[in-house]
């Protein structure tokens, strides 16, 4: 696992957009399910009124984070190793927190089990 965290070969890099890309759709569909239950709110405030409009969450979750992470992958294909190995530990820091958010979302479920 500790070699997975290290590794910024552009195989691995591309296997940790495309799990940070997953973590961020699982962020949106838990939020979205937390939400219609009534008992939760947005706690990010640039996204509370975004997630009022299902379309705008969808564009803004699915499609804009697809597009910028493609644009990042390009970028550092052309990135020296240096780079890369910058990029790497921001992408992991990034996955940490996105893993992070969906725990809370399980918790979040957990609970609405016992009310």
């Amino acid at each position: 696992m500790r070699s997975f965290f290290l590794d910024y070969s552009l195989v691995n890099i591309k296997t940790k957009l495309l799990l940070l890309y997953l973590l961020n759709v699982a962020d949106l569909i838990f939020t979205l399910l937390l939400l219609s239950t009534g008992y939760y709110f947005e706690a990010n405030v640039l996204m509370a009124e975004v997630m009022n409009n299902t379309a705008a969450a969808l564009l803004i979750k699915i499609i804009l984070p697809a597009i910028l992470l493609a644009v990042l992958y390009l970028r550092i294909i052309k990135a020296t190793n240096k780079q890369r190995r910058i990029a790497n530990y921001a992408i992991n820091l990034v996955a940490i927190l996105y893993i992070l958010i969906n725990i809370s979302h399980f918790f979040g479920i957990a609970i609405l089990t016992f009310l």
